[in-house]
């Protein structure tokens, strides 16, 4: 099969060491006729190079699973500190209602503000509660301030909670960003010598020798790229998912249809991960991956993929997840 994703180059890989091994047994089967490329680069190291990748791939996943679970946290402390400051503002209209911090709370953020948005009028909350339970002179009140048991403290503290959460995500972030170059930098290296073994083989055999007849294929062969589908997609507040429906292709060698989205409203094939892979003909789907909370954004195209490994990919569709009243 040709490389077609970051997984497929191992994949690859593993057919060329395999091949690699008929070839020395061709040469000769010992270590001295043994084919090597440049700095004495042979079918063990090559084995090593194909096993660092190969973990260095699984790892890169675990750092995107990370990011997702950390998205996740900040995204069910972002739903508890909102609540509960409207808990807040609620105590305020109905015990201290022609107070002057009855108007001094700011109202509740949207939960698919960023950051600084969020926390500003959440941390102005703090701090009101904060001089309510200072303020012995208002009639008729006895500080502290509770709300079903929540103290100023407990509030503060989830703050926190949410401000590390926020941090946790830009950490990741950092990290994938780093990864990514380095996974570039490895695949380059990785993709050049496959590209001097093929180069090796052919020197060696010829254009007609068997070996050289049965390399693995690097790329899909010319001139069969599939027309791509059209997607569409929207929205559906009653399953909490997205709804998607494509034309059909009509190429008799679709070996499956491939569904991959990229976080936020531009698709980036660079990071887009896989949802799922469906069967050839398949017109609808739903899914909630990329939006799985309120605010969400993500931009998805199906990829029409050959028996060949040849792909297209259709038209973007961009979702974006309601935010919650």
């Amino acid at each position: 099969m040709p490389i077609s994703d970051f997984a497929s180059y191992v994949q690859v890989m593993d057919e060329i060491a395999l091949h690699w091994a008929l070839v020395d047994v061709e040469l000769g089967g010992t270590p001295l006729t043994a084919l090597e490329l440049a700095g004495l680069f042979g079918l063990a190291e090559f084995v090593t190079s194909k096993n660092e990748l190969d973990a260095f791939l699984i790892g890169f996943e675990d750092l995107g699973n990370a990011r997702e679970i950390g998205t996740g946290t900040r995204d069910i402390l972002k739903e508890t500190v909102r609540q509960k400051f409207g808990q807040f503002r609620g105590m305020l209209r109905a015990v201290l209602p022609n107070s002057k911090y009855a108007a001094a709370v700011p109202i509740l953020p949207n939960f698919g503000a960023d950051e600084s948005k969020f926390l500003a009028p959440i941390d102005d909350a703090a701090s009101v509660w904060l001089r309510i339970n200072a303020d012995t002179t208002i009639p008729g009140f006895t500080p502290p301030l509770v709300i079903a048991g929540m103290t100023q403290a407990i509030f503060a503290t989830e703050i926190a909670s949410l401000r590390a959460a926020y941090h946790a995500i830009r950490v990741a972030d950092t990290n994938l960003n780093v990864a990514r170059k380095e996974r570039q930098t490895l695949l380059d290296a990785a993709f050049e010598r496959m590209v001097q073994y093929r180069s090796a083989v052919d020197g060696l055999f010829g254009p007609d020798h068997r070996l050289t007849q049965s390399l693995p294929a690097l790329s899909s062969a010319p001139g069969s790229t599939p027309e791509p589908v059209t997607l569409s997609g929207q929205w559906n507040d009653a399953t909490l998912q997205a709804n998607f429906t494509a034309t059909t292709s009509t190429n008799p060698n679709v070996e499956n249809l491939q569904l991959r989205v990229s976080l936020g409203a531009t698709y980036d094939a660079a990071t887009a991960t896989v949802v799922a892979n469906f069967p050839p003909g398949t017109t609808s789907f739903s899914t909630n991956v990329g939006v799985e909370y309120p605010g969400d954004v993500a931009a998805y195209k199906l990829y029409v993929i050959l028996t060949t490994g040849n792909e297209a990919g259709s038209n973007t569709v961009t979702i974006a997840r309601p935010e919650e009243d």
